[in-house]
């Protein structure tokens, strides 16, 4: 059994560079952290590149029995030294797992959905993953990302999705006119949420088909965006806070929304 003992091994080098988003993208490949992420990829049946497991981590007898079963399987496992791992891990609480996944094909259309989340210029990457996440539990649902949004496969964003990440639908849209014209063509009602409105979810008719807009955190939702949607609705807050976070907002507009769709 061979054990990886430099930090400069191509393997570490291949795991540390998708820390980066420009990897990412040239690699097709992203990285997921710890035994519960990893079991999940294998459970969504995620395409596995390469997995890397500390010494340490082998004497746990959950994490032995992947290692074996991978090796039974044919996919590539490596074990390396603790320090080793620690050099390639984003996380210090990686458990001496990790994977190396390819990444999936966006979506090109939102014909084929009822209900959608368009993150505006969503930047902070816990936030995304906890709207993936919310997304998920409330779903099915597709999720649009406009230019300005955090990369979704950014370690604190699949992180943050806690699973989500292999099992949502996502489109990547480079022209918010064209996403939004798209979407109107396939008969979405689009509601953006904003700070500011006269009207609440009460005021929401039923619909077949609704996409719903989480603007940016600093900024809220852009002007284009809200000026083309059908509906402007802000969430009542008796209290004296004067926004949400923006994934608290969206967990709470994707709940109340789901109840719209006829």
């Amino acid at each position: 059994m061979e054990i990886i003992k430099s930090k400069t091994n191509s393997k570490i080098k291949y795991i540390r560079s998708l820390n980066t988003k420009k990897c990412r993208d040239e690699e097709n490949a992203f990285v997921v952290e710890g035994i519960k992420f990893v079991d999940e990829s294998i459970k969504e049946n995620a395409d596995l590149i390469l997995l890397l497991f500390s010494e340490s981590s082998l004497q746990k007898s959950d994490v032995a029995s992947l290692y074996n079963s991978l090796i039974e399987n044919g996919t590539e496992a490596v074990i390396c030294q603790d320090d080793v791992f620690d050099s390639a891990a984003d996380t210090v609480n990686a458990q001496g797992v990790l994977a190396v996944v390819k990444k999936r094909r966006f979506s090109h259309a939102a014909e084929n959905h009822k209900f959608a989340i368009m993150c505006d210029r969503i930047q902070d990457p816990g936030n995304l993953g906890t709207i993936i996440r919310t997304a998920d539990a409330f779903g099915p649902a597709v999720i649009i990302l406009n230019k300005g949004c955090a990369d979704v496969y950014n370690p604190k964003v699949v992180r943050a999705s806690a699973g989500a990440i292999f099992r949502a639908d996502f489109i990547y849209s480079d022209s918010d006119e064209r996403m939004l014209e798209e979407l109107k063509n396939t008969g979405f009602k689009i509601i953006s949420t904003v700070v500011e409105s006269d009207y609440t979810f009460e005021d929401m008719e039923k619909s077949e088909k609704i996409c719903v807009v989480i603007g940016n955190e600093g900024q809220g939702v852009s002007r284009e965006i809200g000026d083309n949607s059908h509906m402007k609705i802000t969430i009542k807050m008796p209290g004296r806070a004067e926004s949400l976070n923006a994934s608290i907002a969206a967990g709470i507009s994707i709940y109340e929304m789901r109840k719209k769709l006829l």
